[in-house]
């Protein structure tokens, strides 16, 4: 099953890439597109992007790219019994106590593995952050002409009425993330810094006046973050040495002008996540799979790569590997 056969279409009805409308720094759009905008700025929750499709009462919550999470039933369930009306709704399924490395491992499409006590207290502690809400008929189309803060309203209304809290609230399993509106670029700088002193990965800068079309990435919405960071194609890894012989130590992504860049394991990656990649990735030299793990060959694969500055001659200064993009199939670097 996929977002579209859930809805009773062909799988294939749109590609991955075009399941849902996407983000890109605020920076790499062009000034044209952002001259004369007023804006609503939401704080950007550090969570996995998730959509939750209402259709005939009951719910559903798919990645980015249109695959169904695992082991939501806890959350999907409390959705349910707020009786939200029909529609399609574009949140970040977030664990205020875990990384997001960590969350998206627990809940990953793709995830076989069976949960272990400390992963299920995981997801029966998930919330569902809403920012968006769309028709289905819109949805199928893969456009909708309201514009954003109209859709934003009408999100607000339903979530209030199914006993939901609206505001940047991390005490409830759903809520609306807040809007707060302005129409200089200065307010969005303010706004940002303040985000990122109070420990925020940063903000999300929405054009007020836009349509949703799917697939868009550009000035519909875009974000300012902490540091920098990318989707970057994993084409390699190196193995660690000594203690850390049989793990991943490194893994190598293709940068901008055709160069690889080599980034270790960031924040919330085990030694255990390492050796399951490693393994992984050994036994796909060999031509096979080992099942029963919970990440596959990194090779091949989309991961995030923080980093604390890019410099003037594009170098990124300590780079490091944050989550697997299971919701992603096109790198930001091709």
């Amino acid at each position: 099953m996929n977002i579209f056969t859930y809805l009773g279409l062909p799988a294939d009805h749109r590609k991955p890439a075009k399941v849902t409308q996407l983000v890109k720094h605020f920076d790499e759009v062009t000034e044209k597109n952002k001259v004369g905008k007023k804006y609503g700025i939401q704080i950007k929750e550090d969570g996995v992007c998730a959509i939750t499709v209402i259709h005939e009462g009951k719910v559903e919550i798919f990645s980015r790219t249109g695959k169904p999470f695992t082991n939501t039933e806890i959350l999907k369930a409390d959705i349910t019994n707020r009786g939200f009306r029909d529609g399609v709704y574009f949140g970040e399924m977030v664990q205020s106590h875990v990384s997001l490395e960590v969350l998206s491992g627990k809940v990953n499409p793709n995830r076989t593995q069976p949960l272990d006590e400390e992963g299920m207290n995981i997801v029966r502690n998930l919330c569902m952050r809403f920012f968006d809400l769309i028709s289905i008929e819109s949805f199928i189309e893969g456009a909708s002409q309201t514009v954003y803060l109209k859709r934003y309203k009408n999100l607000v209304e339903r979530i209030n009425k199914g006993g939901a809290i609206f505001g940047n609230t991390r005490n409830s399993p759903v809520s609306v993330i807040a809007l707060k509106l302005v129409d200089d670029e200065h307010t969005i700088d303010s706004y940002h810094e303040r985000a990122v002193k109070f420990g925020e990965e940063g903000i999300v800068i929405c054009d007020l006046a836009a349509s949703w079309e799917a697939g868009h990435k550009g000035y519909r919405k875009m974000k300012k973050v902490r540091g920098c960071d990318y989707d970057l194609l994993c084409v390699g890894y190196e193995e660690g040495k000594g203690k850390y012989t049989g793990l991943i130590a490194n893994l190598l992504f293709k940068w901008k002008g055709g160069e690889t860049i080599k980034c270790m394991l960031g924040k919330g990656w085990t030694h255990q996540n390492a050796k399951d990649m490693f393994e992984a990735a050994e036994a796909a030299k060999q031509g096979h799979t080992i099942k029963g793990i919970q990440y596959s060959n990194p090779v091949g694969n989309i991961f995030q790569v923080y980093a604390l500055e890019e410099s003037s001659k594009g170098k990124l200064r300590l780079p490091k590997v944050g989550e697997q993009r299971f919701d992603k199939v096109n790198p930001d670097v091709k």
